[in-house]
């Protein structure tokens, strides 16, 4: 049995560590999206956008949602877009 010095297998230890970490991550499922008013569109008046994640894997359509509008101050519908 040969003895190392502490650095030696500290840093063994670490390098080790690293690799775990790294290869783990493996493929993102997580998108940042672009949601985007779609009434104010309808009226001629400046649309709102909002950015947000969405689970690629789990919802593969593209996303609804109802979000404040502060060009029209209301409420409204707002779509995924590219």
């Amino acid at each position: 049995m040969q003895i190392l010095p502490q650095g030696v297998i500290f840093t063994t230890l670490y390098n080790s560590f690293l690799n775990e970490v790294t290869m783990a991550k493996g493929k993102e499922n997580r998108i940042i999206i672009t949601l985007e008013c779609t009434e104010a569109k309808k009226e001629g008046k400046p649309v709102s956008r909002y950015t947000t994640t969405k689970n690629k894997k789990n919802t593969t359509d593209r996303l609804i949602l109802k979000k404040y509008n502060p060009n029209l101050q209301r409420h409204t519908l707002h779509k995924e877009i590219k």
